[in-house]
């Protein structure tokens, strides 16, 4: 559907398609032919006679067709909303055996791991119940077990990144997966922000769309159940590379009491207790020293009051232009010109041909 001509001063030339017409009715000259009796045209006017008028308003068709070619209508085909300031946010999850511990959500029973995912997505996307979602920042996923890796580097594409978020499975008990390596994956959420700037350049780069985006703090969200007990970092050292960079980290402890998880290959209805050791102290010490705060939550409700207060304590500016980008849809008018102008001559050539 068209919504906008980017010439539109050039409509005012349709006034010549009824000038066109009232010239081929009111000038057309009329001339006269002697017969012998009348009886020749007794039978009244023919089908020719009739559609004589069909050359000079297909002529007004095609300069109608033409006019509105020249102003170029277009077609908005989408909006693309910039943020130009925001905070870059690495998310960092645990993804260890223990997060398959039992936890409810929304009235059903299902995992740790698995509502940490689904508050994820309404902490980035927002929902109705107080989060407003995150459209100025640049987020990022790390995920971690006995080993840390990068789900997603910094992106604005945030439902890809929710997308990325809910593929990651949680590690099977057995090794070499297990464990929980909380200093290596925040040691690489930190050296993800670290090189943040870089990265935003090089996209600004390869965009033809400025302004550029800039970062106004830079931020590290923990989600862990457990105690770190493998990898080559300590997390205080970590926090401490992430302090000299000022990054801050916000830590979150998530269940706290006890529960079980199932082992492959065992029967479905055996279940393997596991010990919450989630490691406060530390937690707590991680946060403070970077200028963030621990959250413990023990329920899925906790986890979204949790997000909520981080959501007031991190908030961008949100500056956002908007850019629309638009489709020119003239070809089909010239389309319909030509073919309109060279049904005309046809007609006035084979059809309506003058001897005179």
């Amino acid at each position: 559907m068209l919504d906008r001509f980017a010439h539109p001063e050039f409509l005012l030339l349709l006034v010549l398609a009824p000038v066109w017409l009232a010239r081929a009715y009111f000038g057309r000259k009329r001339g006269q032919v002697v017969l012998s009796s009348v009886g020749l045209v007794a039978g009244g006017r023919s089908w020719r006679t009739w559609s004589m008028w069909a050359p000079p308003v297909l002529r007004a068709a095609c300069l109608v067709c033409v006019v509105t070619a020249l102003a170029r209508p277009q077609q908005t085909t989408g909006q693309t909303r910039i943020s130009t300031e925001g905070i870059a946010i690495m998310m960092v999850i645990d993804r260890s055996a223990s997060m398959t511990a039992p936890m409810e959500f929304g009235g059903r029973q299902t995992t740790r791991f698995d509502v940490v995912q689904r508050v994820f997505s309404e902490f980035i996307l927002g929902d109705d119940a107080g989060l407003t979602g995150r459209p100025a920042d640049m987020i990022g996923l790390v995920a971690f077990a006995g080993f840390a890796d990068t789900i997603s580097p910094l992106v604005q594409s945030h439902r890809t990144l929710v997308r990325l978020a809910n593929a990651v499975q949680p590690a099977p008990p057995a090794e070499p997966e297990g464990g929980t390596a909380i200093g290596d994956a925040l040691a690489l959420a930190a050296a993800r922000l670290e090189s943040a700037e870089s990265q935003i350049q090089r996209m600004n780069q390869r965009s033809t769309t400025p302004p550029a985006f800039k970062i106004k703090s830079k931020v590290i969200v923990l989600l862990t159940d457990g105690e770190n007990n493998r990898g080559r970092i300590e997390p205080l050292e970590a926090a401490r590379f992430a302090r000299e960079r000022n990054i801050k980290i916000y830590t979150i402890g998530i269940g706290g009491e006890g529960g079980y998880v199932y082992i492959p290959g065992v029967q479905p209805n055996t279940r393997i207790p596991i010990r919450d050791t989630i490691d406060e102290r530390n937690l707590t010490e991680i946060a403070q020293m970077t200028g963030g705060r621990y959250w413990n939550a023990r329920t899925a409700d906790a986890l979204r009051q949790c997000y909520r207060e981080l959501d007031q304590l991190e908030r961008s500016t949100i500056d956002l232009v908007e850019y629309q980008s638009r489709e020119e849809r003239f070809m089909p008018w010239v389309g319909w010109a030509i073919m309109l102008l060279v049904l005309e001559i046809a007609l006035r050539g084979l059809v309506f041909r003058r001897l005179v």
